[in-house]
C-alpha cells in the first residue's frame, strides 16, 4: 500500500511557522537552562576556592603558634 499524493496532506506555510516557532521556544528554553547550570557552576567553584583558602588560611595561621 503506497500513499499518493492525493491523500498526503500539503504543508502550509502556517505550519511552517508554527514549527519554526515551536523549534525557535524549545532552543531558547534550553539556553535558558545551560545559562542557569552554568552559573550554578560557577558560584560552586567560587564557594569551593574561598573554602580552600580560608581553610589554608586557618593551617598557616594554626602552624605559627
Amino acid at each position: 500500500m503506497t500513499e499518493t499524493l492525493a491523500t498526503t496532506p500539503a504543508i502550509t506555510v502556517d505550519d511552517l511557522k508554527h514549527k519554526a516557532i515551536h523549534i525557535k521556544d524549545m532552543t531558547e528554553a534550553e539556553v535558558r537552562l545551560v545559562a542557569e547550570e552554568r552559573m550554578t557552576q560557577m558560584v560552586v567553584i567560587g564557594v569551593v576556592a574561598v573554602l580552600a583558602a580560608v581553610s589554608l588560611a586557618y593551617y598557616l595561621g594554626a602552624r605559627r603558634r
